[in-house]
């Protein structure tokens, strides 16, 4: 296993007497992530890179993330996320995404030990900072919290306070896994965006006619028709598509 000395956490936020929030963020396999995107592989790889930056990008600019550590096969997947606060973990061959988010999870308590955890898919380009902001300031309040996607199945952020396991559970009916596991699931209405993740290509439509990352909303533009459209009119806002 591969990782970046001790990292600097890139700024000096304030978190008063608690640990500061660390963000794991695994993209794994990105050569044969998202199939079900049903797109041709040079642009569905495409795709789920700026995926990966627009969630990176996001996730490091709320108010209350200290660090992100991105969790990757090989250490030129997180090149294009690069940025102060970003500490890439390089994990050649980790089995799936649950054992990335553990491993991601015990190197930062090494290297930010009062640290609380906030794990959370790569697939999230519509998530406004300002979200996260308000479902952390809910997980504070408990030992283990999680959003649930829109369709109430799956997981988009799980959260651990000082010196709790994540316990991660994602995948298939992640939702109810972590409710079983003890885990309190956040319902604050003013994190819609948090619930937005992309896993197929009616899930990407969807993007495309909202509020799409600037790296997803470029990509979408470069790949022609119905993409195109749907991103010329997000900018001009309005949620129709010409035939």
């Amino acid at each position: 296993m591969t990782a970046h000395p001790a990292p600097e956490s890139g700024g000096t936020r304030s978190r008063g007497p608690r640990g500061p929030w660390v963000a794991v963020i695994p993209q794994r396999d990105i050569t044969s992530a998202k199939s079900r995107l049903l797109l041709r592989p040079e642009a569905r790889q495409a795709v789920v890179r700026a995926m990966f930056r627009d969630t990176v990008s996001a996730v490091r600019a709320a108010s209350q993330v200290e660090a992100v550590l991105v969790v990757v096969d090989r250490i030129q997947d997180a090149a294009h996320v690069r940025s102060p606060g970003v500490v890439p973990l390089v994990l050649p061959g980790t089995p799936g995404m649950n054992a990335a988010v553990r491993e991601g999870g015990r190197r930062a308590r090494e290297w930010w030990p009062r640290c609380r955890l906030a794990g959370l898919p790569a697939d999230l380009p519509s998530l406004r900072s300002e979200d996260l902001d308000v479902a952390l300031k809910v997980a504070g309040r408990h030992e283990r919290t999680f959003v649930a996607d829109r369709r109430r199945e799956g997981t988009s952020l799980l959260t651990a306070s000082e010196g709790v396991d994540l316990d991660p559970e994602f995948g298939e009916r992640s939702r109810l896994a972590h409710l079983g596991s003890g885990a309190v699931e956040t319902l604050d209405p003013n994190i819609e965006s948090l619930r937005r993740d992309v896993d197929d290509l009616d899930d990407l439509l969807d993007a495309a006619l909202g509020h799409p990352g600037a790296a997803l909303g470029a990509m979408l533009r470069s790949l022609g028709h119905p993409f195109d459209r749907m991103s010329a009119r997000q900018r001009s806002g309005s949620s129709s598509v010409a035939p």
